[in-house]
C-alpha cells in the first residue's frame, strides 16, 4: 500500500487526483489489475467525473441540493456535519481498472477527490492488485 498527499484549496474544493494515480501506477511498474483508493478522512469524498467548464462547481452544487441543510445532531462540531453526511453519500473508496500500465477510464472521466471542509491536506491510501 502507497500513501498518496493531496492539499486542498478551499472549504468545498474538487481535485483531480488521476495525474497522482498515474505516476504511482508508473512508478511501480504495474500493468494491469486494479488500483484502489481510500480517502482517510470523514469530510472528503472519493468519484469519477469530468473536470473543466464548470462541471466541478455543478457537482459540489448537486450535493448541497440533494442533503438539506437540517439541525445536525453532531455533537462535537455541528457547523461541518454536512461535510460528513455528503463524504458518506459520495464514498470513501473507488477500484478503478489498470491496463498496459494506465488507468482505463472513459474519455471524460477523470478520478476526483472531493473536498468538503477545508483547506486541509488529505491522505489516501493506494493498492494495486495484478488480476489473473
Amino acid at each position: 500500500m502507497d500513501t498518496l498527499q493531496v492539499k486542498t484549496k478551499k472549504r468545498k474544493h474538487i481535485v483531480d487526483i488521476t495525474p497522482k494515480l498515474h505516476s504511482l501506477i508508473q512508478e511501480k511498474d504495474f500493468q494491469n489489475g486494479l488500483c484502489h483508493v481510500f480517502v482517510l478522512h470523514t469530510t472528503a469524498a472519493l468519484t469519477t467525473g469530468e473536470m473543466g467548464e464548470g462541471t466541478e462547481e455543478d457537482l459540489l452544487e448537486v450535493a448541497e441540493k440533494i442533503i438539506p441543510q437540517i439541525k445536525f445532531r453532531h455533537a462535537h462540531d455541528p457547523s461541518h456535519a454536512w461535510s460528513h453526511m455528503a463524504a458518506s453519500l459520495i464514498g470513501a473508496s473507488l477500484t478503478l481498472p489498470v491496463v498496459n500500465g494506465e488507468l482505463r477510464l472513459g474519455t471524460w472521466q477523470s478520478v476526483l477527490l472531493i473536498e468538503l471542509d477545508g483547506p486541509r491536506e488529505r491522505q489516501l491510501m493506494v493498492g494495486l492488485a495484478p488480476v489473473v
